[in-house]
C-alpha cells in the first residue's frame, strides 16, 4: 500500500482482496491522503470482490506478488502454517531462471518444463519439485488460467530406486560413540540424535526454536516440515530429551537460549553464533564423524530411515508411526521401512517347513 502524487493530486496504490486498486483520492493535501486511503481500503474490504476482475488482477502479478495476494485473501480460511508453507514453496519458483519476475499470464508450459529441469539439475527430488509446482498450480487456478496447462503438464516421475538405508544397531552405536568425542561436533551429534531417535527430517531440525520444546511433558513441536502433513508434536524419549537439555545448558552460557532463538544457530567465522538465524549446514561435521566412525555412504536422512524401520520392526501400527515421525503414505512406508537382514533371516527361519515325525509318517 502506498500514497503517491500524480501532478497535484494524491493517488493510492493498494492490493485489496487480491485486486490491485490504483486510483485518485480526491485531494491535493498530502496530510489528508493517508486517512482517505485507509477509509477507501476499508470500503473495498467490505465490498464483495468481482471474480473476473480478481482473476485478472492475480494473473497480472509475478509469482512472488501473487502468493502474497493469495495468502491475504485466504488468511481467514487457512492456518498460519499453511500460509508459511505456500511462502516457502514459492521461494524457489520466484527465484528461478525459468520464471523470474514474469507475470502469471505470461507463464507457458515450456517454462514449467524448464523449471522442472532446472530443479532436477540442482539435485532436488521429484516429490519436492512436484510439491512446488502444485502451489504454482493453485495460483494459476486462482487466476483462472490453469486450463492452458492441463493437457501438457506432467509431474516429474520418480524413477530412482530408494537410496536410503537403515543402520544396524552396531553401526548406530559406533556412529554416536564417535560423535560424542569432540566438542565441535556437538550440534551434529544432537541433530543426529533427533534424526535417529525421534525420526525428524533435516529441515524440521533446522527450523527448531527453543520455545518448541516442552520440557515438562517431554514434547517437541514441529512447526516447519517438508509438507503441512509433517506438522506434529512427537514425544521425546530420554536420549533425545537429555541431548537437548545439555545443549540448552551450553546455549544458555552463550546467551543463545531465548524462546525465539534457534536450537541449531548459524555459525560464522571463528565459531561466532547468531541464534536469530538457523544453521546453514552441518555437512562438514557430519562427514568428519562418518569418516572417523568408518561408515561410508551414510546420509543424514538415513537416521529417519533407521527410526521408521525400528518402529516397523517392533510392530507399531502405521498410524502410531505417522503420529511420531510425520505423515508417511502406504507406498512410502515400503520405501522407508528397510527391514534389516536380521529380520529377514528370522522371517526365512519362520517359513522353514517343520520336519515330519515318525508317528505322523506311519499314520
Amino acid at each position: 500500500m502506498a500514497v503517491f502524487k500524480r501532478g497535484k493530486w494524491c493517488w493510492m496504490d493498494a492490493v485489496v482482496n487480491g485486486h490491485r486498486y490504483r486510483e485518485p483520492l480526491g485531494t491535493t493535501d498530502s496530510r489528508k491522503a493517508p486517512t482517505l486511503e485507509r477509509e477507501r481500503i476499508a470500503q473495498l474490504k467490505d465490498k464483495a470482490p468481482d471474480p473476473t476482475s480478481r482473476s485478472k488482477a492475480i494473473a497480472s502479478m509475478s509469482i512472488a506478488d501473487a502468493v502474497k495476494a493469495y495468502i491475504t485473501e485466504r488468511s481467514a480460511q487457512v492456518s498460519p502454517r499453511m500460509a508459511e508453507y505456500w511462502r516457502d514453496q514459492c521461494k524457489p519458483l520466484s527465484n528461478s531462471k525459468a520464471f523470474g519476475d514474469v507475470k502469471l499470464s505470461k507463464i507457458t508450459s515450456a517454462m514449467i518444463g524448464a523449471y522442472q529441469s532446472e530443479r532436477l539439475a540442482q539435485g532436488r527430488a521429484p516429490k519436492t519439485i512436484n510439491g512446488e509446482i502444485s502451489v504454482l498450480r493453485q495460483l494459476l487456478k486462482h487466476a483462472r488460467i490453469w486450463y492452458r496447462f492441463q493437457e501438457d503438464y506432467k509431474p516429474v516421475p520418480n524413477t530412482k530406486p530408494p537410496t536410503g538405508r537403515a543402520l544396524t544397531t552396531e553401526e548406530a552405536t559406533r556412529l554416536f560413540e564417535v560423535a560424542k568425542t569432540r566438542p565441535d561436533w556437538t550440534y551434529a551429534y544432537v541433530a543426529a540424535t533427533l534424526s535417529f531417535y525421534c525420526g525428524m527430517r533435516a529441515c524440521e531440525i533446522r527450523g527448531l526454536l527453543w520455545k518448541d520444546v516442552d520440557w515438562n511433558n517431554r514434547l517437541i513441536s514441529i512447526r516447519r516440515s517438508k509438507t503441512p502433513a509433517g506438522w506434529r508434536t512427537p514425544s521425546l524419549n530420554t536420549t533425545c530429551h537429555d541431548a537437548l537439555r545439555k545443549l540448552f545448558e551450553e546455549a544458555s552460557l552463550l546467551g543463545a537460549a531465548e524462546p525465539e532463538h534457534y536450537i541449531f544457530p548459524w555459525h560464522g567465522r571463528e565459531q561466532r553464533i547468531n541464534p536469530t538465524k538457523p544453521i546453514s549446514s552441518r555437512r562438514t561435521a557430519w562427514r568428519s564423524i562418518l569418516k572417523a566412525a568408518g561408515l561410508k555412504g551414510v546420509r543424514f536422512h538415513d537416521g529417519r530411515h533407521t527410526a521408521i524401520t525400528t518402529l516397523a520392526e517392533k510392530g507399531l501400527p502405521d498410524w502410531v508411526i505417522q503420529a511420531q515421525v510425520g505423515h508417511v503414505d502406504p507406498q512410502m512406508m515400503k520405501t522407508y521401512s528397510h527391514i534389516r537382514r536380521k529380520a529377514l533371516n528370522e522371517a526365512a527361519a519362520a517359513l522353514e517347513p517343520s520336519p515330519i515325525s515318525e508317528s505322523e509318517d506311519e499314520s
